[in-house]
């Protein structure tokens, strides 16, 4: 008889994305954001080649890229995965988490200290978050949950209710422009 037990993911293993230059990536990563280099695997593909490498996050998880080269990719693709997509920002990003405030005012020092300027915080409510951009375009986040009780609020069938809304009966938000976030 086959097990039916069903599997849960436990983590993240990794994220991938693209990048047009190794050296900038390396550089935002591991010099200003501090996270090691762990890995780089490099392929020949019939004339063309690609490089995959990966920065670690902590507790076996990683982001990594890929340099490609003549692999199929359009002369003109994209890094930039939001806005290349004619998307806000927003819309894809990565989100790493932090524990404590504290740190999350550290890790703002030490991106302010690495020449990270342009920092976004914002405070959700459930949690309080920093932004920025690296250098493909893809909006990093570090975030802290504030208050795991809201953000773990709704049973399966209300957050399936929310998810099912008509935008008609959505609650209107009052956030006037300067509301939405204070650049640190």
């Amino acid at each position: 008889m086959p097990n039916t037990a069903k599997v849960e993911s436990k983590s993240i293993h990794h994220v991938a994305y693209t990048t047009r230059d190794v050296e900038a990536t390396y550089e935002f990563y591991t010099k200003k954001l501090g996270m090691p280099l762990l890995r780089t695997e490099n392929h020949r593909n019939g004339e063309g080649y690609f490089r995959h490498f990966f920065f670690g996050m902590g507790s076996g998880e990683a982001i990594a890229f890929f340099y490609v080269e003549n692999v199929g990719e359009e002369a003109d693709y994209k890094t930039d995965i939001s806005t290349g997509m004619g998307l806000p920002p927003w819309a894809n990003h990565v989100a790493f988490r932090l524990d404590t405030i504290e740190e999350l005012e550290a890790m703002t020092r030490q991106m302010h200290d690495a020449g990270v300027d342009q920092i976004m915080q914002i405070d959700h409510g459930w949690c309080t978050s920093i932004y920025t951009l690296d250098p493909n375009g893809i909006m990093v986040e570090f975030c802290v949950t504030t208050d795991a009780k809201q953000f773990t609020d709704q049973d399966a069938e209300e957050a399936l209710r929310q998810l099912r809304l008509p935008p008609e009966e959505f609650a209107e938000e009052e956030r006037k422009n300067d509301d939405i976030g204070v650049m640190v």
